[in-house]
């Protein structure tokens, strides 16, 4: 089942950390849980990463989980941009880390740590990797474990100790730190205790406790700093290059000007520049990418940002008959190099299928292709977009809570950025429906998918409706027949009657059914009441309503005007009412 790739990072991230707890059932689930899973842990997990690497508070904690949010949309941003190489996936994935994890991590070395302040979990990783033990060029080949327990033993040195034996045990361990396998916090922790301990209880003489105990605790701090960053290491191979990104930034400062700077004012300044975005993807694409690309043509390559646009552009835009699908078949078939543009002939194909309305057949072909084959780019999320809206067309009752799971990580881990402008009104976006990845992304698929069946097909004139019959359409039938009693009602009685009238009467009058007042009534989405659904109308009607149908009773409530707002208002706190009535 289909993971999303950030959030796999994240909590690689954490496990350096060692933040998991030996029997955290989280670790387990990391990989089939949905990403409300990953977007709840995470909200307490950056909270724990955060106090660690940034204790004394040099940004606030908003700050600081704006900056994560920043590292996903960069990550996404990278992940949306089509490969054309022979390597796979992982291949690229490692080329992008090695060219975009160095500068990142330095640049928040550099703005997270106060000047000379000891205490600071970043100040022996500084110290490190200015030092002479760290390598700090691609032709040095020095083992970055063998240059910590040089630091170490160097370190403790410099320590007041008069008397070194207690520390036998620990320089030890430092001995036996190794590329291989990671040493436990918990294990330096007890190591440093048993040190403290023996010196406490020895007869020597001229004891200087109170001494001993801080220099132990200085030594703690550097180990366990270092641990981290060795575990780091381990996964990223990336030390080396940090070190150089790192020294340079201290002996030059940031330069705004260059990609790097850009980089930094994209994650340190306030709010979110989507626009920086391309200035600091396209360098880190031409370092990791372009040296391993294959040459395209420019027509085929033309099509393939095309075929992005088709999908995932929810404007009008243009119509595209079977002569324009077919030219573009023919171009991206008869492309040198036709092998790598293979899977997009294979998402053109299904977009054919559908213009065509064969949706069994496009049905069957998005599901033959597995999501984690396709090349790094926007095709994962084009496939997802479309395998979840037919899945939604066609096996409706079929699905159950996860059932989409595989297809929405996989849209989150490659669609690029999104921004759109809904009119709503006060707390339509703060609902725990609308907040739902899971909800949103589902919901932003079947628009998408229901835009682009407008672009590809073509009504019969003998057409009953507007609606084209491969569109997502009839999601909202339980809400609109709910409301057309609720609005009956309202008619009937006059706008005059308060909600605990109207509430009295929808009981009296069993207007609703138990279902209709409690239930959820689009089962592809979580929660999705008649209560909360009024309460997001605005977004809902956006994203779930198909092009051309009339759902009359439903738009009478829609918008952002004061009529609209109060009679939602009202049938709200009725329906509140009501629902605790028939309890």
């Amino acid at each position: 089942m289909g993971t999303h790739a950030f959030a796999d990072m994240m909590y690689n991230l954490y496990q350096c950390f060692g933040l998991f707890d030996k029997d955290d059932k989280r670790r387990e689930l990391r990989g089939n849980s949905s990403f409300s899973f990953h977007q709840n842990f995470f909200d307490q997990g950056y909270n724990d990463l955060i106090r660690i690497i940034d204790s004394n508070g040099v940004f606030s904690l908003e700050e600081r989980r704006e900056i994560f949010y920043k590292y996903e949309q960069l990550y996404n941003a990278l992940m949306y941009i089509p490969v054309f190489s022979h390597l796979d996936n992982n291949q690229i994935i490692k080329r992008y880390l090695q060219f975009a994890l160095p500068p990142v991590v330095a640049l928040d070395i550099y703005n997270s740590l106060p000047p000379d302040d000891e205490m600071h979990f970043y100040y022996h990783i500084h110290c490190f990797l200015i030092s002479i033990h760290c390598p700090h060029e691609s032709a040095d080949k020095r083992k970055i474990y063998s240059g910590v327990k040089k630091y170490l033993r160097e370190y403790i040195r410099t320590l007041e100790f008069h008397y070194t034996d207690h520390l036998a045990s620990l320089i030890s361990f430092i001995n036996d730190i190794k590329a291989s396998s990671g040493q436990k916090e918990a294990t330096i922790k007890r190591i440093i205790k048993d040190c403290r301990l023996e010196y406490d209880e020895s007869y020597i003489t001229e004891k200087n406790i109170k001494l001993n105990f801080l220099n132990l605790n200085k030594i703690e701090r550097a180990y366990l700093s270092l641990n981290v960053l060795l575990a780091f290491e381990r996964k990223t191979s990336a030390v080396t290059a940090i070190s150089m990104h790192y020294r340079h930034t201290v002996s030059n400062g940031v330069n705004y000007n260059t990609s790097f700077g850009i980089l930094c004012r994209y994650l340190y300044s306030r709010g979110y520049d989507e626009r920086l975005l391309h200035y600091i993807t396209l360098p880190f694409y031409n370092e990791a990418v372009r040296p391993i690309s294959v040459m395209i043509e420019e027509k085929p390559y033309r099509y393939v940002h095309e075929l992005k646009w088709l999908i995932f552009n929810i404007s009008e835009g243009n119509k595209y008959s079977k002569w324009d699908l077919a030219e573009m078949e023919s171009s991206l078939n008869a492309a040198t190099n036709s092998d790598v543009l293979k899977p997009y002939s294979q998402l053109l194909q299904i977009i054919t299928f559908l213009s065509q309305n064969k949706i069994d057949e496009a049905f069957f072909l998005v599901n033959k292709i597995p999501l984690d084959s396709l090349p790094i780019g926007y095709l994962p999320s084009a496939f997802s977009v479309i395998k979840m809206a037919l899945k939604v067309k066609l096996e409706r009752k079929k699905i159950r809570n996860k059932t989409l799971l595989s297809a929405i990580n996989s849209t989150l881990s490659n669609q690029g950025t999104i921004t759109e402008f809904i009119p709503v009104t006060t707390g339509e976006n703060d609902s725990n429906v609308v907040l739902s990845a899971d909800n949103m992304t589902i919901m932003r698929a079947i628009k998408m998918y229901n835009h682009m069946i407008r672009k590809i097909s073509y009504l019969s004139e003998d057409s009953p409706s507007d609606v084209c019959p491969q569109s997502v359409f009839g999601l909202l039938n339980e809400i609109e027949f709910a409301l057309g009693k609720l609005n009956a009602l309202v008619c009937e009685k006059g706008d005059s009657i308060d909600s605990n009238e109207l509430a009295g009467f929808i009981v009296k009058n069993k207007t609703l059914t138990a279902r209709e007042l409690n239930e959820n009534l689009v089962g592809i989405l979580d929660k999705c009441t008649l209560y909360n659904f009024l309460n997001s109308i605005n977004v809902f009607i956006n994203y779930l309503r198909c092009p051309g149908e009339e759902l009359g009773h439903i738009r009478i409530l829609v918008g952002a005007t004061e009529k609209p707002r109060r009679l939602r208002e009202k049938i709200c706190a009725a329906l509140k009412i009501a629902s605790e009535k028939s309890r």
